[in-house]
């Protein structure tokens, strides 16, 4: 069935119209010609003539040439306008079956629906996909065939054609006559009448069952792939405890507070993600740091502090190779940096340093100080916040901080450490 031509009871009108120029100006002419022939027929009488019984014969013969001319007139006009009527009905045939024909040919399902969502016509691509034979599409509603939870964007699409006379797009999901849910995006474009007004929507859908299975399943797949880099990141996290015992849960610790700051900050869920890997590993370069050093439980000499501060560009070492979805390498090379310059290892200074370092930052400065070490029992929050607000603008970002101030006052408190 072809669905982007006028029915069959609207085409006759149409033809009609399209006749009615040159009916005018046939019917316009042909006035011209007979008045002209009226008044120089007479001027021509009298001038043969003046007596009375010939003017009376000829007056009846141009009477008799009139109707004989007006009638062979007429009849060839009537002939050419039938027969142009005749043409144009079967062009609009012929065009209505090619149009047929090729929707039919479509595997796309075309519709037009009323403007309350009824269908008016379809071609066969609907019957095939949804099962239900052609009575049974005959008078249904989208109320029928869309799925449920898609049922008010449905609407919504028909009532933004309706409204704005302009084309939409909108995914909805069909249920088919055997319960099957097939996921479809539709385009529906405005059918005008003669005032301009909305009458149809003409609709085509596009099949999206086959790509939104396959997302589906790549997005299982890549929460695999994720969950397998988290306990990955876990166990070098781990890895690295078991190398310094004092310091045991703390870049867990870590990533726990500078997640807390990011969502305060208001950084998406991508970044936050990509932060909470970098927190769980800011210290993966304590790895090449020699062991005594990292468990001596006193202080260290300037030479020993030199080395531990060198895990920072290990961790960059061990990690730039790997080609994380986040900058996590340079993350933890940073992750030391202070915004006057005088971090390490590369001493940069304010934009340089990257967001998520400046709040791992801050994060790690909180832990440290909260927590207790071999050579010094915890210092409290109270001396971290107060380290914190003197450097906040020098040393510290001061949006970190803020976030920072702001998690704790919301009653943030890191879980005690597991023996």
């Amino acid at each position: 069935m072809a669905i982007a031509t006028d029915s069959d009871e609207s085409a006759s009108p149409r033809i009609l119209d399209t006749l009615k120029g040159p009916a005018a100006a046939v019917s316009a002419a042909y006035v011209a010609v007979a008045t002209l022939y009226i008044l120089f027929s007479d001027l021509i009488v009298s001038l043969i003539s003046s007596d009375p019984e010939v003017l009376i014969e000829l007056q009846m013969t141009k009477g008799f040439a009139f109707v004989a001319v007006t009638g062979v007139s007429l009849f060839l006009v009537w002939t050419s306008l039938e027969k142009r009527e005749r043409h144009e009905r079967l062009r609009h045939e012929n065009t209505r079956k090619r149009l047929g024909d090729l929707s039919n040919a479509l595997p796309n399902p075309l519709l037009i629906l009323d403007t309350d969502g009824r269908l008016v016509e379809w071609n066969a691509a609907n019957e095939a996909v949804l099962g239900y034979s052609h009575s049974n599409l005959s008078g249904m509603t989208v109320d029928a065939l869309a799925h449920p939870d898609d049922l008010a964007a449905a609407k919504a699409a028909i009532g933004r054609v309706k409204d704005t006379a302009r084309p939409t797009n909108a995914d909805v999901r069909l249920v088919t006559a055997d319960g099957r849910t097939l996921s479809y995006r539709w385009h529906g474009a405005p059918l005008l009448d003669a005032n301009g007004a909305v009458s149809e929507i003409a609709v085509v859908g596009i099949d999206m069952t086959d790509l939104k299975d396959a997302q589906e399943r790549l997005r299982g797949a890549l929460q695999g792939v994720k969950h397998v880099l988290k306990q990955t990141v876990d166990a070098i996290a781990m890895a690295v405890e078991k190398r310094d015992p004092y310091t045991a849960g703390h870049e867990r610790r870590v990533a726990v507070l500078s997640l807390e700051i990011a969502h305060e900050m208001g950084l998406s869920n991508d970044a936050c993600e990509g932060l909470e890997y970098s927190a769980l590993l800011h210290d993966v370069g304590k790895l090449a740091v020699p062991t005594d050093i990292l468990t001596r439980p006193g202080r260290l000499t300037a030479s020993e502090f030199d080395v531990v501060k060198s895990h920072a560009e290990h961790g960059y070492e061990i990690l730039r190779e790997i080609d994380f979805p986040w900058p996590v390498a340079d993350i933890i090379r940073q992750h030391h940096e202070r915004l006057d310059g005088s971090g390490y290892p590369q001493g940069l200074k304010a934009d340089e340093i990257c967001r998520e370092a400046r709040i791992i930052g801050v994060a790690d400065v909180v832990e440290a100080m909260w927590s207790h070490r071999p050579y010094r029992a915890g210092l409290g929050i109270d001396a971290a916040l107060d380290e914190l607000r003197a450097g906040s603008g020098t040393r510290y970002d001061p949006d970190v901080v803020r976030a920072c101030e702001t998690v704790i006052a919301r009653g943030f408190a890191f879980a005690p450490a597991v023996a």
